[in-house]
């Protein structure tokens, strides 16, 4: 070895400079932490994974979830939120004004509502109870279609009667050896006739007015009425002028003038019409001597007096009517005496007193 050559000691120690020396003493954690193992050894030299490593986010469960939202708190603000929202849409919903009550029907519209019910043949009843009526409106009862309709049925009626006498005759004058008529004379009848049948038919056979003043001059108009059976005028002051017209509808069966201005003569002109059996009546004309005038309508059932002073002696001159049934009075004059005579003498009678059954009454049952 020469005495120019460095020894490799010398050499090792020249290539680490001072300034080597100085960058490794200024960051020695730096060298370290290149210099270690990304694995730590443990006292027996395995090699055991460190802490320091990035681990993947863990998904939590349904149920954890829920159970996290579930917190007394967060639950409590959940509710305020949807209350807020709710009354907020409460609050500015749209709102329908009321509707307003339905307007009742005009006494002119509940009026015609009950002429096109006859006309139409649901109805065969006048019957005014909420509104008026007066002379004026029953010129508005369709008496030219009553009348036609009237006659229709009288016309069916003689039909029908004509047609049972003749097969009354058929049947007493054939034998079983008569031949059969021919089948196409038979075919050829039944389609003789194209007019439509009326199956149906208007009619007015009652009337009854509780409302609104009906005078003379309306009886005119109401004896028109061609089937009228059962008449009943309530405020109404009828008087015999009145009664006069009404006297031709022959089919009149009840009557009923509570508020009447008809006098004796007026009532014994009721035994011209030949089916009437109930009679309502009322007058402050008529007295005690209205039983003698009553005796000519031989065909009352039933008698009803409103108002009339009848006596002991006016009851016994009445109740000798041949088929008098009931009697009722109102504001009567019947002594205790009269009525011992009464149930004496007459227990058929079903009397009724201001409205009211009798005590003594023998027919007294309850009405319904």
């Amino acid at each position: 070895m020469s005495s120019n050559e460095i020894p490799d000691d010398d050499r090792e120690e020249e290539n680490n400079s001072p300034e080597d020396e100085s960058a490794a003493a200024a960051d020695p954690g730096e060298s370290g932490a290149e210099s270690q193992p990304d694995n730590d050894e443990d006292e027996l030299g395995d090699v055991v994974e460190t802490d320091d490593e990035e681990q993947p986010p863990k998904r939590l469960s349904l149920k954890e979830r829920l159970i996290a939202l579930c917190t007394p708190t967060k639950l409590g603000v959940s509710i305020a939120v949807v209350a807020i929202f709710g009354l907020a849409w409460w609050a500015t919903r749209p709102i329908e004004p009321p509707k307003p009550p339905a307007k009742p029907p005009e006494p002119n519209e509940l009026y015609a509502q009950q002429i096109e019910q006859i006309l139409s043949g649901a109805s065969n009843q006048l019957h005014t109870t909420t509104y008026e009526i007066n002379d004026e409106k029953l010129l508005l009862i369709p008496l030219e279609e009553l009348e036609k309709a009237a006659e229709q049925r009288r016309q069916n009626l003689l039909a029908d009667e004509q047609s049972s006498v003749d097969e009354t005759a058929t049947d007493e004058s054939s034998s079983d050896s008569a031949p059969l008529p021919p089948v196409s004379s038979l075919s050829s009848s039944e389609g003789e006739s194209d007019e439509p049948q009326v199956s149906e038919l208007p009619k007015l056979d009652t009337v009854l007015i509780d409302e609104g003043v009906i005078t003379d001059e309306g009886m005119v108009t109401i004896a028109k009425i061609p089937e009228l059976r059962h008449l009943r005028l309530r405020l109404s002051p009828i008087t015999d002028e009145g009664l006069k017209p009404l006297l031709e509808r022959k089919s009149i069966w009840f009557l009923n003038l509570p508020h009447s201005r008809l006098t004796e003569k007026g009532i014994r002109s009721l035994s011209e019409l030949p089916k009437l059996r109930q009679l309502r009546v009322g007058s402050t004309l008529l007295g005690n001597d209205i039983g003698r005038a009553l005796l000519e309508v031989k065909s009352l059932r039933g008698l009803h007096l409103i108002g009339v002073p009848l006596s002991d002696e006016g009851l016994k001159v009445i109740v000798q009517l041949p088929h008098l049934e009931s009697l009722y009075l109102d504001d009567a004059a019947i002594t205790e005496s009269g009525w011992d005579w009464l149930f004496q003498n007459h227990p058929q009678l079903h009397v009724h007193i201001n409205q009211r059954h009798h005590d003594r009454d023998p027919q007294h049952h309850k009405h319904e």
